[in-house]
């Protein structure tokens, strides 16, 4: 994948003698939405604040577009930052709030008007100048504070936990925006939200207690169930078919297996293996027991 847009090499972050976040990794490449997936204290906030400058870090480093971020200050005007509590003043319109944001990235005159005008218009704000912020619903206020964060075209934007506290609806919304979005920028996305990550992202890191324990692609191409006329008395029998790289056998008599290869050659290899293959269909990852999982690993639990 080209166009590398953020990178971070071991990360780490200590804060009054505690570590917030250590050995912390990432790229992050254009068109790419991935995810920071981790229960409440993870240190998913932690990491976005450094990845945005927002913190320095105590270790490692962050690129933007090739540039150190903390040596290097003005690479700032790349990213664009919603964070979990959105940066609006409620006394002041909406108009006001999104010029404020404008001019501390640099904006003035005709061209702070004409970046104000095409936020509005992309975030379907345009009849909302006049009203303060205060009055808005909780979801119209989500929507200017992105509005804020892309008032200065940034090519990567960073989301705090977006869709926190919204109704179903407006959390929807607010996921087709966000994916949207991820057409031309580079988006990472800190959810504790499984709905978030399973509709938006392609890829996973999940945070525990300040570490990386986790990462994985959610390429539904790469992941399949299958129902055998009988089955293996060892699902390492399955394993040892070439191209699959994981077997787990699920309670309704089914078979979910991870590849490492394409899907469309494993019906013939299971054939020519012996195997009286009935049904395959595509499966999606369980975040759920994804996260779950990482978790009791790294606490030294069982798999």
């Amino acid at each position: 994948m080209e166009n590398l847009l953020l990178k971070a090499d071991n990360l780490g972050r200590k804060d009054q003698g505690k570590t917030r976040l250590t050995g912390f990794y990432l790229n992050l490449h254009q068109g790419e939405v991935a995810g920071l997936l981790g229960v409440n204290g993870a240190g998913k906030s932690t990491t976005l604040a450094l990845l945005s400058g927002a913190l320095a870090p105590s270790c490692g480093k962050v690129q933007v577009l090739g540039q150190d971020l903390h040596r290097h200050p003005g690479a700032k005007r790349h990213i664009g930052l919603l964070p979990e509590t959105p940066p609006l003043y409620g006394s002041l319109t909406v108009d006001e709030n999104l010029d404020f944001a404008a001019r501390l990235r640099g904006l003035r005159g005709a061209e702070l008007i004409r970046a104000r005008n095409t936020v509005k218009q992309r975030l379907q704000l345009q009849a909302l100048g006049k009203r303060l912020c205060n009055r808005l619903s909780k979801g119209m206020a989500q929507r200017v504070a992105i509005a804020q964060a892309l008032i200065h075209a940034p090519e990567i934007l960073i989301l705090d936990e977006p869709t926190a506290g919204l109704d179903p609806a407006q959390a929807q919304s607010l996921r087709d925006l966000i994916r949207e979005l991820g057409a031309e920028c580079a988006i990472l996305l800190a959810s504790h939200i499984l709905a978030d990550m399973e509709q938006l992202c392609r890829r996973v890191i999940i945070l525990n207690e300040g570490r990386q324990v986790a990462e994985q692609m959610l390429d539904d191409s790469k992941l399949v169930r299958i129902q055998l006329g009988s089955p293996p008395e060892d699902i390492t029998e399955l394993e040892s078919i070439d191209g699959v790289e994981t077997v787990q056998s699920q309670d309704d008599g089914w078979y979910q297996l991870a590849l490492n290869g394409p899907a469309d050659v494993l019906s013939e290899r299971l054939t020519a293996a012996g195997w009286q293959l009935q049904a395959l269909i595509p499966a999606q990852y369980n975040l759920q027991s994804l996260l779950a999982d990482a978790i009791s690993r790294e606490a030294g639990g069982p798999p």
